[in-house]
């Protein structure tokens, strides 16, 4: 990454969404025209995890307008956003940002994610007890990336908003793939995951958990579960993106 950093300077990078040049030592990653461009959620969606509806007719014959699996299965967290659906160019980022090294990426993604926190939940994000935390990749992830994608994401978001950051969760245990796995099977197998670090307190506080996908939001619910567990006031989640009901695409 330090080795990347110093080539920024020397050579000039190209936006990887549309090629155009950025500037010889441009601090940028994405072009301003393709970052204003990004594909953006449209209502109505479910008002506990965020994710679409097809239209709404299904929002009107949802039952206190909850998507089916949030009736079914409640997440332990209390809201999810994202900024957009895991398609289009949007995906095409955060591929770049996760599996082709291109960290710098939360520079310009954190930001997004705090507008979004402030555009959706506004005054529940004041108070001294408020934390911006991330969920953690396993180290596996870390080995193989050289840094844990949502952890930059958090730590800019908490820049953007003027918030203390804290790394207060875990990963207790290595979880077999998740890809392609329904929501049920997803959840048993992250059961006992996530936990607090040690010396971390999460009694009456609360967090804005950051992470870069909500594929079924299993894996968001299981921190929020232990961050809960540890008396954890309350749990909002913000992502890059999600997934739409009905429109699997499978990501590691």
């Amino acid at each position: 990454m330090l080795l990347s950093g110093a080539l920024d300077f020397v050579l000039p990078r190209a936006c990887p969404l549309c090629g155009v040049s950025l500037g010889l030592g441009s601090p940028r990653v994405v072009c301003p025209p393709c970052l204003d461009g990004l594909e953006r959620l449209q209502p109505p969606w479910c008002p506990c995890c965020g994710k679409p509806f097809a239209s709404e007719a299904a929002l009107a014959h949802s039952p206190d307008h909850l998507c089916a699996a949030c009736r079914e299965s409640p997440p332990a967290f209390d809201l999810a956003r994202a900024v957009g659906p895991m398609e289009g160019q949007l995906r095409e980022l955060v591929h770049h940002f996760k599996f082709h090294g291109r960290a710098a990426a939360a520079r310009e993604l954190g930001p997004l994610l705090g507008r979004l926190a402030e555009e959706e939940m506004g005054g529940l994000l004041a108070g001294d007890d408020l934390r911006v935390t991330h969920v953690p990749i396993s180290p596996a992830r870390w080995r193989e990336r050289g840094f844990d994608q949502s952890e930059l994401l958090a730590r800019r978001t908490a820049e953007w908003l003027g918030l203390p950051f804290e790394t207060i969760l875990e990963r207790r245990k290595e979880t077999s793939p998740q890809t392609g796995l329904p929501g049920r099977q997803r959840r048993r197998n992250l059961r006992g995951a996530f936990g607090l670090r040690r010396g971390t307190e999460a009694a009456g506080k609360r967090f804005l958990l950051v992470d870069d996908v909500l594929t079924t939001g299993s894996t968001a619910s299981a921190c929020a579960h232990a961050l809960k567990a540890a008396k954890a006031e309350a749990v909002w989640v913000v992502t890059v993106a999600t997934v739409a009901p009905g429109r699997w695409i499978p990501d590691n």
